[in-house]
């Protein structure tokens, strides 16, 4: 069974979608067969990997939340899933994905929806290791969704007031989907990003991100603030690809290391 991860934040902007990618492109180039998700309406994850006009695309995750709808006509339930390399699938999305999360707020059980597309995906013979969830940057039904069928949360955040302060509401919804759909959801642990050590801001934060939930929750590999790693969204490529011997491409590599430790070891309580 694949093990899941989604990766949450209540704000843009931090990271979010570019720890995805690194963390997929990341397993992938270790023999990891990876599959990623995306759950945005923007579809910056989709973008990142060489879809240029997203709106364009047949086939995403919009119409994969319309087929669970009808539990006896799945259809072809693995028809919208792009392959980037060997190990590495993706399912885009696009603005379809802003209606799906207002169908999903008023049908029955659509908080499932995606673990039920996860377990037909699993049926039919697709096999992966690792499946990654972008998810919007909201409290929505699909953030729900992505939760409620994952095994682990990744928590990106960057090392600015705004972000750490919403830290506690977004740990209060993690604990509320443990209680009512996912009583194994584990958090991996929250993950610093666009870190810049030299101001007094960001080296203020990181400590206080690491003494309020270093303990309890777990600190991941610190990723640095750099120019290439903007870079990725646009560029179609990787930071393995674009600087494979930066320190962004270390700090992530570091991430993936971290991942397969705590998940193929039974991972951590959190």
């Amino acid at each position: 069974m694949a093990y899941v991860i989604s990766s949450i934040s209540m704000k843009g902007g931090v990271g979010k979608t570019t720890s995805v990618l690194c963390l997929g492109t990341g397993l992938a180039d270790r023999g990891k067969k990876v599959l990623m998700l995306d759950l945005d309406a923007q579809g910056s994850l989709s973008i990142a990997m060489g879809c240029d006009y997203p709106d364009q695309i047949p086939v995403t995750m919009a119409d994969m939340f319309q087929k669970m709808k009808d539990t006896r006509r799945n259809g072809n339930i693995a028809e919208g899933i792009l392959s980037a390399s060997e190990y590495l699938d993706y399912l885009p999305a696009n603005r379809k994905m802003a209606l799906t999360e207002q169908e999903l707020a008023l049908t029955e059980g659509g908080e499932q929806f995606l673990k039920r597309f996860l377990a037909l995906l699993s049926a039919c013979g697709k096999a992966y290791d690792y499946i990654l969830l972008d998810a919007p940057p909201s409290p929505g039904m699909v953030t729900v969704n992505a939760l409620a069928a994952s095994d682990g949360v990744l928590i990106p955040t960057q090392a600015e007031y705004l972000a750490a302060k919403g830290m506690e509401q977004l740990l209060q919804t993690v604990l509320q989907i443990r209680r009512m759909w996912n009583p194994k959801l584990q958090i991996l642990g929250i993950l610093p990003t666009m870190v810049n050590p030299y101001t007094r801001d960001g080296k203020e934060v990181l400590q206080l991100l690491t003494e309020t939930y270093g303990d309890s929750i777990g600190i991941l590999p610190v990723v640095p603030y750099s120019v290439r790693a903007k870079e990725i969204s646009s560029r179609g490529k990787s930071i393995y690809q674009l600087d494979r011997g930066g320190k962004v491409a270390e700090a992530y590599s570091h991430l993936v290391s971290e991942i397969l430790m705590r998940t193929e070891s039974g991972g951590q309580e959190g």
